[in-house]
């Protein structure tokens, strides 16, 4: 994968960068999640609705391992804390410009990362057929949780794992620019750490995924951040990102 793919911030960032430091700097945190929820949510609905209704399955990954995962229904609250991650990476990624450069290129990764996800959503559907086996409670609270995730996730939305995917990316990201220098941070980034595999488990345990989801999930993430986003945010972060950023936006 070419490291250097995706480096140029694009031209749609350009009023956002002029504008970088209005509402406390918070411009870039929304210009960015709203780049999130156009670009990959409304995409990944489509995606997913397609593989739906053509109903095909490129081939059926499940183990005995998935049979023996447990249901456990109030897992469903650590898989839905996914989308505390989104705005967590976009809020707390402006404390300099070093960082809001890294923070907007990041994003347009993370957009790339996706895509390619799409593509194989469509291009290898697999039908997750978990869900005939879960038992949850007689409570309307609960009942309505899994029926809201039901209604907004058709079970096509396979492998790799965007849960697992977006959610480590983003666990990298704010370890990257939050460094453990003290006790806090320290303690902090364990408590990260803790919710992230609480999430990755929970994924398994609300039955939306399956372990080969999980697994590739995992090992696009690692090798997405090792040989392409590292590597990218580095160049971002010197003194040559510094120049790619004045000469395309001033």
């Amino acid at each position: 994968m070419e490291k250097h793919w995706g480096l140029n911030p694009w031209r749609i960032w350009a009023s956002t960068w002029r504008q970088r430091n209005d509402w406390n700097r918070h411009r870039i945190s929304l210009s960015v999640m709203l780049a999130l929820l156009i670009g990959a949510a409304a995409i990944y609905s489509l995606t997913n609705q397609l593989a739906a209704y053509r109903g095909w399955s490129a081939f059926d990954p499940n183990t005995i391992l998935d049979d023996s995962i447990p249901f456990v229904y109030w897992m469903i609250i650590p898989y839905s804390s996914l989308y505390l991650y989104y705005p967590a990476a976009a809020w707390f990624g402006i404390k300099d410009e070093k960082m809001m450069r890294e923070n907007i290129i990041f994003h347009q990764m993370m957009l790339m990362t996706c895509w390619i996800v799409f593509a194989l959503f469509i291009i290898l559907p697999v039908e997750i057929d978990l869900r005939t086996n879960m038992s949850i409670p007689n409570s309307a609270f609960w009942q309505k949780q899994f029926d809201l995730l039901h209604s907004v996730d058709e079970p096509w939305n396979a492998w790799p794992s965007l849960h697992i995917v977006q959610s480590l990316l983003i666990v990298f990201a704010i370890r990257r620019w939050f460094p453990s220098q003290t006790q806090i941070h320290s303690v902090l980034h364990v408590l990260l750490w803790f919710a992230w595999i609480s999430l990755v488990l929970s994924t398994m345990m609300v039955k939306q995924h399956f372990v080969w989801d999980v697994v590739t999930g995992i090992i696009y993430a690692l090798v997405c951040w090792k040989y392409w986003f590292k590597p990218t945010l580095d160049i971002v972060g010197s003194e040559e990102g510094e120049k790619m950023f004045s000469d395309t936006f001033d």
